[in-house]
């Protein structure tokens, strides 16, 4: 299927620098473009940076899109598609490297055995044996882990607020445990 006439010339329009042919763009197919960048990568804030991304990439190059190969609504989703994509892989990327890093220093900990940090994690231990379940989880994810409060509800298929109120718990109950409170 090609560009439709009005698609022709909204991108003719976009090639002139013509500010409402833009505004177009993104009033016709934002929607959509959102949806599908929302689809990919879970999260409305950072679907909403793709889509700007998107109508970005058209407004800088809009020579790029080719009427004979299809719709412009088409062009716009694969856009969306691939930024979401790599936005993921980024992040996952991301969080494989903190992992590391986290490893690495706790391979760095027990590599040097001193009679103090042998104590200071057997009483962090004792303290997260006294957590429940789901607290131990959130604070294994996020102080542990290196995730944030957003990335451990997502994995754990809670709200975030949910995860927010389980980490402050966790928290409070640990500080209790070690006399602070």
């Amino acid at each position: 299927m090609t560009a439709t006439p009005q698609e022709r010339m909204l991108i003719s329009r976009l090639e002139q620098g013509d500010d409402e042919a833009l505004k177009e763009a993104i009033a016709t197919f934002g929607a959509v473009v959102f949806g599908m960048a929302a689809a990919v990568v879970k999260d409305m804030g950072v679907a909403e940076e793709i889509a700007q991304d998107t109508f970005l990439a058209v407004w800088m190059k809009p020579g790029a899109f080719d009427p004979e190969k299809g719709s412009l609504r088409a062009f716009l989703l694969r856009i969306a598609i691939y930024k979401a994509i790599d936005r993921v892989r980024q992040q996952e990327a991301r969080r494989e490297r903190e992992r590391a890093t986290v490893l690495d220093r706790s391979n760095d900990v027990e590599e040097k055995p001193d009679t103090l940090m042998v104590e200071e994690k057997d009483r962090v231990e004792a303290a997260l044996d006294q957590l429940t379940e789901v607290q131990r989880q959130i604070v294994m994810l996020t102080f542990f882990g290196g995730r944030t409060c957003r990335e451990a509800a997502e994995e754990l298929g809670i709200p975030e607020g949910t995860a927010k109120t389980r980490l402050r718990n966790a928290l409070i109950k640990l500080r209790r445990l070690q006399g602070e409170i």
